[in-house]
């Protein structure tokens, strides 16, 4: 039985944001499947994620920076609220 995964987790394998994935799927025409569940959500197998995470590999070689830090929790401290006035 094939697995599938959504978008959220896809990104968050790849570790990138949905939005980042999407543009991928539009603008550079790589070769993975369409596949849909019945809710319209698109499905990626593992061959689908092998070829996300190569594009990726080849963005890296090709001088593309990612943070590190991309899905991680931002946490604020000792930020102070300026009032006009």
């Amino acid at each position: 039985m094939i697995r599938y995964l959504t978008s959220g987790q896809v990104a968050k394998k790849l570790r990138i944001s949905v939005s980042t994935l999407k543009r991928w799927l539009d603008e550079a025409g790589l070769d993975v499947s369409d596949q849909r569940n019945y809710n319209g959500w698109r499905l990626f197998s593992e061959d689908d994620l092998k070829v996300l995470m190569e594009y990726k590999r080849n963005l890296k070689r090709n001088g593309k920076r990612f943070n590190e830090t991309t899905l991680l929790p931002v946490i604020l401290s000792g930020t102070k609220s300026v009032k006009n006035g």
